[in-house]
């Protein structure tokens, strides 16, 4: 357990270096739920349609990390340009902890799995005694340093996978030690019944005893195992199989005749496949129907399954090879059969041979079973069309891979070398840790990303938004016209290139960009909004308040759209679009948003002084200097003091018309 622990966090110890990246933003930066541990039914939600829809436990586990996280960054998730501030770092902290720590007690978990597994080849004449640990820990040695598990754990809102992992573990750790009692209450029975004379009254008196506390234990266990199972189908849909898995273990590895072990295991059976109520509940309610289903974006469950022979022969070699590693594959959906012929083929052999085993009860199936089954729920006809391959999928899967390669080495040799496994850990660990360096910052793990997948427009998208953030407009527009190439219907991209016009200055050039984008994509309030900011400095005021209410239709909590409404209403140039109470009302809910921003306080102050009030306005126009100078917007701070000077005489502020 200690070679376990020591080598998994030497691994993983520069993973605390890591930033918020991807999925992070909207599942944990932009989730209001994790901002509060009680009640627990409020931690437990989640937004819809994404990566913690519909998983109330590992909701509530990012309801700690939030919690854990110190007060004065605890709202930091991202900086300007993607920079890793030490602020930052900060406030990643506890989050990486705690997926550390849940990495570490799967490893522990998987050891255990493993070991009683092997135990259970004695009986055929497979490995006995001591030798059962070596091969164990060499399996869980290898697993918690190995690269692949990097996704689950680095990449903070995966949690979730490590999550699901350890409770999948559990829930098979623990009706493996329930079988262990089972057995000996087995041999109890053979031994009453074969006992007779002085001796057998002996035992007879001390064998009931030993056999109730032996069945009180199992009870326990088998308890432990529902709970476990249960709540990993409240972490994640990939649990699913889970009691399947038990039933398979009990079919392959316990040395009793099939029907005698149901008769002896229904109950567990029966308790385990009761946990997929919860699941159902769940998944009842769609709370990621936008990205998994059939029919969505065109991609029916044939094609889904032919992409997925060669994701899963891309997953056995990075469980072998593993590098380079990918964030964001944004696969390819297989439009043929003979686009897949060689990965297929590869894939249905090894199923084949599977099914063949299982079907005469051949304990070295049990590894074809593991990676089949938990892969099954991702890797099979329910299309996933946001995220079609994931390194983070073979988090679990990745155990049969190693056991299978280990065992199959240790029956070739005349056993596992002690050294050969060291080397390999030591080589897996220090990939593991050049792995993690890439999280240290968004444009890094962005940049190796395009790099593993230069076919990928949503990698590029998101560096070019990184580079947009840090003034690098070239280099961004670069990567934003190479997205839009790859997907020329791409709404994303066209609204960042429209942005990096903006930012360049061609605000004219932007227009049209962004047209096509909010048709392309009419439900994205942040593309309605930055549409209205260009279509403001433009001097199309009535056009930006059109946009502006769209972005708002789409988002009413949107205190930027809020405040960008309400400066028009209050100072257009335009008599016909100017609103002085409706301006006075939405700036109102702005600052009340961020009552510390310069901008949504200069606003108010000018739409205060359009309705006359102009004791208001002055008092917070100063509110408003004050926070631009704590800010060093020197800029700013310029502009509002020139409108301070016209609300102490009486006058209210507006905007200059533009020329025709």
């Amino acid at each position: 357990m200690a070679a376990i622990l020591v080598a998994g966090f030497a691994a993983y110890a520069n993973s605390f270096a890591g930033v918020f990246v991807f999925d992070d933003r909207t599942a944990l930066a932009a989730n209001p739920f994790i901002r509060t541990l009680w009640p627990v039914s409020q931690a437990a939600r989640a937004p819809r349609d994404t990566a913690l829809a519909g998983r109330p436990v590992a909701s509530v586990s990012f309801a700690v990390s939030y919690a854990l996280a110190p007060d004065d960054v605890r709202e930091l998730f991202f900086e300007r340009g993607g920079l890793a501030s030490d602020r930052v770092r900060r406030n990643a902290a506890p989050y990486h902890a705690i997926n550390v720590a849940i990495h570490l007690l799967a490893a522990l978990t998987l050891f255990g799995v493993a070991r009683r597994t092997l135990i259970n080849l004695r009986p055929r004449g497979g490995l006995g005694g001591t030798e059962v640990v070596v091969p164990a820990l060499a399996i869980a040695l290898i697993w918690v340093v190995h690269p692949l598990t990097t996704s689950a754990v680095t990449y903070i809102v995966q949690r979730t996978e490590a999550l699901a992992g350890l409770f999948y573990l559990l829930t098979l750790y623990c009706a493996l030690r329930a079988c262990t009692f089972l057995v000996l209450r087995s041999s109890f029975s053979v031994q009453n019944g074969a006992q007779n004379g002085a001796q057998n009254d002996e035992r007879r008196t001390t064998n009931p005893n030993a056999e109730r506390r032996t069945k009180n234990q199992e009870r326990l266990w088998l308890v432990c195992a529902v709970l476990a199972c249960a709540l990993g189908m409240a972490t994640k849909e990939s649990v699913v199989t889970a009691p399947v898995m038990v039933v398979a273990w009990d079919y392959l590895f316990v040395d009793m005749p099939w029907r005698e072990i149901v008769t002896r295991r229904w109950r567990l059976y029966l308790a385990l496949a009761a946990t997929w109520v919860v699941l159902a509940a769940i998944v009842m309610s769609a709370p990621r129907s936008a990205s998994v289903g059939f029919g969505l974006e065109g991609v029916s469950a044939w094609s889904y399954l032919l992409t997925q022979a060669g994701v899963v022969a891309h997953y056995l070699r990075l469980a072998l090879v593993p590098w380079p590693l990918c964030l964001d594959y944004e696969w390819p959906i297989a439009r043929s059969l003979s686009s897949v012929a060689v990965p297929g083929l590869v894939v249905l052999s090894l199923l084949a041979v599977t099914l063949w085993g299982l079907a005469r009860r051949a304990r070295w199936s049990f590894a074809g079973v593991w990676f089949f089954l938990i892969l099954a729920p991702t890797s099979s006809i329910v299309p996933i069309v946001t995220e079609v391959a994931a390194d983070h999928r073979m988090y679990l899967a990745l155990a049969a891979v190693i056991a299978a390669v280990l065992l199959v080495a240790r029956r070739r040799a005349s056993g596992i070398e002690a050294l050969a496994v060291a080397a390999v850990v030591v080589l897996l660990a220090l990939l593991t840790h050049a792995r993690n360096e890439d999280y240290t910052s968004q444009e890094r793990i962005y940049a190796q990303t395009v790099t593993a997948a230069p076919w990928n427009a949503r990698a590029r998208n998101n560096l070019a938004s990184v580079l947009i953030e840090q003034g690098r407009t070239t280099d961004a527009e670069a990567q934003l016209q190479e997205a839009v190439r790859l997907r020329p219907d791409y709404a994303d991209a066209l609204a960042n290139l429209a942005v990096a016009h903006v930012v360049d200055g061609r605000v004219a050039d932007s227009l049209p960009l962004f047209a096509r984008a909010t048709t392309l994509r009419p439900d994205h309030g942040e593309t309605w909004r930055n549409y209205a900011e260009a279509l403001g400095a433009a001097g199309k005021s009535a056009d930006a308040v059109r946009a502006y209410r769209r972005a708002l239709a789409v988002d009413a909590d949107d205190a930027n759209a809020m405040e960008g409404l309400a400066w028009i209403l209050a100072t257009s140039a335009d008599d016909s679009v100017r609103d002085p109470r409706a301006a006075m009302t939405l700036a109102e809910r702005a600052a009340r948003a961020n009552e510390t921003s310069p901008n949504a306080l200069d606003t108010l102050a000018a739409a205060y002084a359009a309705n006359e009030r102009f004791a208001d306005a002055i008092a917070t126009a100063g509110r408003a200097l004050a926070a631009a100078r704590a800010a060093n917007r020197a800029d700013l701070v310029d502009q509002i003091q020139h409108r301070l000077e016209l609300y102490r005489r009486g006058e209210t502020y507006r905007q200059i018309r533009p020329p025709p």
